[in-house]
């Protein structure tokens, strides 16, 4: 088909050879191009065909008219019949060859001619939509070798196509046709045609051309609108492809004649295509996520093209090799920082190719036919898919559950302090033992500070090798100097030293970016804080998730603040070069201190100075608990005294009364009561036993019994005061440090808040769902047709749904014990002026004696 471009004047370039020149028979002064179904369209003789007496012509060239063979020639055409005979395309001036036209009665007329411009045939034919006033492509195929002469026509608006009768002929058709082509007009005689026509065609067919299927075919290409009425403009098209202007487009692909019995695939086509397709030629439209099988029609196309990019089509393939196949793949637990190499089972007649999808607590490839799970800090449970492809985009996929675990915390055996010698360091090696120093004490705090001082006399043999920055070690620990001390103790001089352990030297091995951590692992952050320091994770087992901020700082200051967003106990063990971070440090094996054997100091103190037994809760937004505590904005616990004390717990804004009163419930049950604290001095009494199971280090939980003050609780060594020298003599403080009225800390009293700077939003009973706020994406979320978008309200991030058809997001979650759940997100949409997207939210709910219930909301 050549659609006809507009040029200077009455002249316009043939758009497949634009040397060649149409030009326009001047006629009324309505003539022209106007806007149409495909672009620009000539419209003639428009007010009165017998006076305007317009039309278009395309002057003879050599190969215009065929001297054998076939002649395929026709036009799109929007008719009045206001003529008695309207002619269409015409070789009438001069000797003619063939001549289409309609009568008044819209019957459809087609002639041969003889070299003598005798009319050899004259034909009228009827079709189904004879007279139509929409538009028709009409066209007439003549066979001069066979002499035959056949119509056809295609009805743009239903697609529907008729085939009119092979009509036969005697005589010659003229071989030698000179003579112009003209459309909608007989330069030989009086006779014009009303109306408008685009695409007008002359061809000369070759080999085994079936008409048929070239009517068929332009029918079936209908169904495409990317250059159909207002849409053109939305897009370029050339022999390479169609690319959309300016935004992401879809377009409508013309139809194909289509059957299988095997499932097709595609190859090539871009994300988000969508069939449709129609067993009864395009009465109805069928349309899923999959195409039938087996199937026999028309087979259409929906194609999202994004801007930039050319679209040229795509393949669809009934595969002849048997699809890839790849056997179940059984569950996996790991602990935390395990891998494991899996080899699946699995047949592709082609190279493999192999998609996973993993939740972020393990890192999951699969490379020459073996997966390797990889568990990171993260612990829980997720569902792994792994997909097989073969060439043809055919898939197979399989999914296991991962479960990650913490990592055990093997303890180490408690060291053996007791009258350990001192070893002291030169530059890089040991030089000397001291056996006789004047006091030594080390020191270790849980989560605190860990410290060896020692004194010896100024005069001492070794003192001239002890120097700032050097080290020291007692029982296999080593400790850096930090600072010398001359002075004088009861008259006698003293050289005091203080050296720190060396995971001290953390807080000058750098500095740490700041930066924004959200749902991370402590373990997470503990690498990064560590990257590049020669130190790295041992065990980190505290599996909560957390969002913070942390300024530029350095690796040891990051390190504590991990521990006080996520909780539990860093360890260090400095000859490894190794940091934890685990639940709870220390051991329990049944150490024990009694007055008269190895208690020798005892302290008991109950503290109520921070004591509160009616709490009120809200938050920055002045929420309260009321709505779901039975209308009271607080909580109350008499258990130890029926004073009224009262306090206020605040939390961020956006907590939820659900959170708070759980919240708030934990914490008055510490606060309502005393809190106590010990402070002893014990012997060590591995040192008369030798025995392992009577040493005891920071973190242990011991007992302590002392009838006469009362005390007799298994509690935790928090701070150890180890007298190396005098091992009788050593300091334990057990469970807490005492509160001090007034004190800032959000442990005492005064108003309190959530504490650490946590958002209240990652805590669990604010959101059952995981990855609520989508700050990791669509992970832990099944999808259809959603995309990672940033713009939450709650978070940085949402997920936007677009397009035709269902989207969707879903995800299982394991409820707690409340009687009642809420649903809740902020919805935002956009279209059309009035539109209103059809929105649901469904609960699917199992019960414990598997019944379930579908709760659907339908949401405005």
């Amino acid at each position: 088909m050549q659609r006809i471009t507009p040029d200077a004047g009455l002249i316009y370039s043939d758009s497949v050879t634009p040397a060649r020149k149409w030009s326009r028979v001047v006629g009324g002064a309505n003539d022209g191009y106007v806007q149409g179904a495909w672009g620009y369209q000539m419209s003639l003789n428009s007010v009165n065909p017998a006076t305007d007496k317009g039309g278009f012509k395309l002057p003879h060239f050599a190969g215009l008219w065929p001297s054998s063979g076939k002649l395929l020639m026709g036009l799109w055409t929007r008719q009045n019949y206001v003529m008695a005979h309207s002619p269409l395309m015409s070789s009438r001036g001069g000797t003619p060859l063939a001549y289409v036209a309609t009568t008044a009665a819209g019957r459809l007329r087609h002639q041969v001619y003889n070299s003598a411009g005798v009319a050899i045939l004259d034909q009228y034919e009827d079709h189904p939509w004879v007279q139509t006033a929409g538009w028709q492509f009409v066209g007439q195929l003549l066979d001069m070798t066979a002499k035959t002469s056949q119509m056809f026509s295609v009805n743009q608006a239903t697609k529907a196509t008729w085939l009119g009768p092979v009509r036969t002929f005697t005589g010659t058709p003229n071989s030698a046709c000179t003579a112009d082509l003209d459309v909608y007009m007989l330069p030989t005689g009086s006779v014009w045609t009303t109306g408008v026509f685009d695409e007008a065609l002359v061809a000369h067919p070759t080999g085994a051309f079936s008409l048929a299927d070239f009517v068929d075919s332009m029918s079936l290409g209908l169904w495409a609108d990317g250059q159909l009425n207002a849409n053109r403009t939305n897009f370029t098209v050339s022999e390479s492809g169609i690319v959309p202007n300016g935004a992401n487009r879809e377009i409508s692909t013309g139809a194909e004649r289509l059957s299988w019995t095997a499932r097709p695939v595609l190859v090539g086509a871009p994300a988000g295509v969508v069939p449709y397709w129609s067993s009864d030629n395009g009465a109805s439209w069928q349309t899923g996520a999959q195409l039938p099988e087996p199937f026999s029609g028309l087979l259409r196309w929906t194609v999202p093209i994004a801007q930039g990019q050319s679209f040229s089509g795509f393949d669809v393939v009934e595969p002849v090799e048997p699809p890839p196949t790849l056997e179940p793949i059984a569950d996996r637990s790991l602990d935390q920082g395990d891998i494991v190499h899996v080899p699946l089972e699995f047949f592709t007649y082609s190279a493999p190719t192999w998609t996973v999808e993993a939740p972020a607590l393990a890192g999951v490839t699969v490379t020459d036919g073996v997966m390797s799970v990889a568990a990171g800090f993260q612990t829980g449970s997720g569902l792994v898919t792994v997909t097989l492809s073969d060439d043809l985009n055919r898939s197979v996929s399989r999914s296991f559950t991962v479960t990650v675990s913490p990592r055990q915390w093997d303890e180490p055996d408690a060291p053996e302090l007791a009258h350990s010698p001192i070893v002291l360091w030169g530059e890089s090696l040991p030089e000397a033992v001291l056996i006789d120093p004047l006091d030594a004490v080390v020191t270790n705090e849980v989560n605190g500070e860990q410290k060896f001082e020692f004194s010896l006399s100024p005069t001492h043999k070794f003192a001239g090798i002890i120097d700032n920055e050097r080290y020291v070690s007692v029982a296999g620990e080593k400790y850096r100097v930090r600072r010398i001390e001359k002075g004088r103790s009861g008259g006698e001089l003293t050289l005091d030293v203080y050296a720190e352990a060396q995971f001290y030297d953390l807080a000058t091995a750098g500095k740490v970016s700041a930066k924004n951590w959200k749902q991370v692992t402590a373990g997470e952050v503990m690498t990064t804080a560590l990257s590049g320091t020669g130190w790295t994770v041992g065990v980190a087992n505290v599996t909560t998730l957390r969002t913070y901020e942390t300024e530029e700082t350095n690796p040891l200051a990051l390190l504590r603040t991990v521990q006080e967003n996520h909780g539990g106990d860093l360890v260090f063990d400095n000859n490894a070069k190794k940091v934890s971070l685990v639940t709870q440090s220390g051991r329990t094996q049944g150490v024990g201190f009694f007055y008269g054997r190895g208690l020798n100091e005892a302290r008991r103190i109950t503290d109520t100075t921070a004591l509160v037994t009616r709490l009120y809760v809200k938050n920055e937004d002045g929420l309260t608990i009321a709505s779901v505590n039975g209308g009271k904005p607080y909580i109350d616990d008499f258990g130890f005294t029926s004073d009224v004390r009262v306090d206020t717990y605040e939390f961020k804004s956006g907590t939820t009364p659900f959170t708070m009163l759980e919240m708030a419930q934990a914490v008055l049950a510490k606060r309502a009561r005393p809190e106590y604290s010990y402070e002893l001095k014990v012997s060590d009494l591995s040192v008369q036993s030798g025995a392992q199971f009577d040493r005891f280090g920071v973190g242990d939980v011991v007992t302590v019994v002392d009838n006469e003050l009362g005390i007799s609780e298994a509690q935790r060594i928090v701070r150890l005061e180890y007298d190396v020298v005098n091992p009788w003599d050593s300091e334990i403080t057990l469970s807490a440090t005492l509160r001090e009225a007034g004190s800032d800390d959000v442990n005492d009293s005064g108003t309190l808040n959530t504490g650490s700077g946590v958002a209240t939003f990652d805590l669990v009973p604010f959101n059952l769902l995981l990855n609520g706020r989508f700050d990791n994406a669509l992970e832990h979320w099944a999808h259809f047709g959603a995309q990672h978008v940033e713009g939450g309200v709650t978070g940085d991030y949402a997920v936007a749904l677009s397009g035709a058809g269902e989207r969707w997001i879903e995800q299982t979650v394991q409820p707690d014990n409340r009687s009642a759940y809420a649903l809740s997100f902020d919805l935002s949409s956009g279209g059309p002026a009035g539109w209103v997207p059809n929105v649901k939210a469904e609960a699917e709910v199992t019960y414990e004696d598997g019944s379930t219930e579908i709760i659907e909301i339908d949401l405005v």
